[in-house]
């Protein structure tokens, strides 16, 4: 079972083999098979979460939280560009629930081609060797899962007979234009950018971003990174880094989000 945790968690996985620190993989696989056996029921264990999850992700999710926080009175719904395993998308899900229960106008809408990587171009090119950088890398093929997660989520809501997360599938160069078109009464209120590369995140930015209002919140996941430099390139192309006032977390090497202002 801990070989497969294993194997499963390296096929998935979207940590850089290079920024691992010596052992980090073995210990995450150690973690895993702790999980599988430790005390009580799967519900007990996901109750006692920060028995089993590794520190990286728990800031990941304070960092969220916190930029959570400076949406709560701006309108608009919160979009997740690269869904991944969908830890991001239900994290948003689950604030807006505990912080708005009855905000059903807060929609959370993830787009993700859930097959990989599409339109890695040039300008996606790292100083870094990252073998999953091409057209269908990092695919997750967790479309079905992450539904059947948003199924759960919505039996046991307020109003839950009103969509509150929706994915988006597909190509997000198509699937945005497509989008905002179909919703012309979109406000966004938070746009969290992790396509990690440059075509999807330049197509974000020009679609969303005028849909945005002052004090609205743009995330980014990879800016500054030389693993995924096409996220920086866009946003520089698109908005100017000097058109906006960009922070970070202490805790948090990542992330990074700007104001509207």
């Amino acid at each position: 079972m801990t070989e497969e945790l294993t194997g499963n968690a390296e096929q998935l996985s979207m940590k850089i083999k290079s920024r691992l620190a010596p052992g980090e993989s073995e210990k995450r696989a150690a973690l895993g098979g702790y999980f599988m056996s430790s005390l009580g029921s799967v519900t007990d264990r996901l109750a006692n979460f920060p028995k089993f999850v590794p520190r990286p992700e728990l800031t990941t999710f304070l960092a969220r939280y916190e930029i959570y926080k400076h949406v709560l009175h701006v309108p608009g719904s919160i979009i997740e560009c690269g869904v991944h395993l969908g830890g991001g998308l239900m994290t948003w899900a689950h604030l807006s629930l505990i912080f708005e229960p009855y905000g059903h106008f807060r929609r959370v809408f993830g787009f993700d081609t859930f097959t990989g990587f599409a339109g890695v171009g040039p300008e996606d090119a790292a100083r870094v060797d990252l073998e999953q950088t091409l057209d269908g890398g990092l695919a997750s093929n967790a479309e079905m899962d992450i539904r059947r997660a948003i199924e759960i989520y919505d039996s046991n809501r307020p109003l839950n007979h009103i969509k509150r997360v929706e994915l988006v599938v597909g190509d997000a160069r198509s699937q945005i234009p497509l989008f905002v078109e179909r919703n012309p009464h979109l406000v966004v209120g938070l746009l969290y950018l992790d396509f990690d590369i440059y075509e999807p995140t330049l197509v974000a930015l020009k679609h969303l971003l005028p849909r945005m209002p002052k004090g609205a919140v743009l995330a980014f996941d990879e800016l500054n990174d030389e693993s995924y430099p096409g996220e920086t390139t866009a946003v520089i192309e698109m908005v100017g880094l000097r058109n906006l006032r960009i922070q970070k977390f202490s805790f948090e090497p990542r992330i990074s989000y700007a104001i509207l202002e």
